[in-house]
């Protein structure tokens, strides 16, 4: 049986850029950071070759997280740059204020992909990305509001 999220695990170009980032939006550091040998690197994300790998874990308050990756030279070929106009996969992150949760990530180094947020039934949505490309979807509602709409 599932009891839910975990955590989305991402690439970063920078971790305490992406830290200090992703802070804005609520989570924390849940652990010191660790590294990942080349052995560990290999296994684990199938990065051969790749230098060391540095890791955090961050929790937001739901208990959810994130687990960010900075990738020592050299970074694997699938980390190349992103699509700059793609917007999935994507990470949908709950606020308590879309607007406000906006302004600290955009002042942070995020990108806003919508002019304006918009309304969706009862939850108020915007598209964004954070500094390394992530697309990130900030949401001031639960996934059931949104599923409602959906079924209507």
């Amino acid at each position: 049986m599932t009891a839910g999220l975990h955590h989305l695990g991402v690439r970063v170009a920078a971790l305490d850029k992406a830290v200090a980032f992703y802070r804005e939006l609520g989570a924390e550091p849940l652990a010191p950071e660790f590294a990942l040998d080349a052995g560990a690197a290999r296994l684990a994300m199938n990065a051969r070759g790749a230098g060391p790998v540095r890791v955090l874990l961050l929790g937001f308050p739901d208990g959810s997280g994130i687990e960010l990756f900075e990738f020592g030279d050299p970074v694997p070929p699938w980390c190349a740059e992103l699509e700059r106009t793609a917007r999935l996969p994507h990470l949908g992150i709950r606020v308590t204020d879309v607007d406000a949760a906006l302004a600290r990530a955009e002042a942070a180094g995020g990108q806003r992909l919508w002019d304006e947020p918009k309304q969706w039934g009862p939850v108020r949505v915007v598209y964004l990305r954070d500094p390394d490309g992530t697309v990130l979807e900030l949401l001031d509602g639960p996934l059931r509001a949104v599923a409602d709409v959906v079924a209507r």
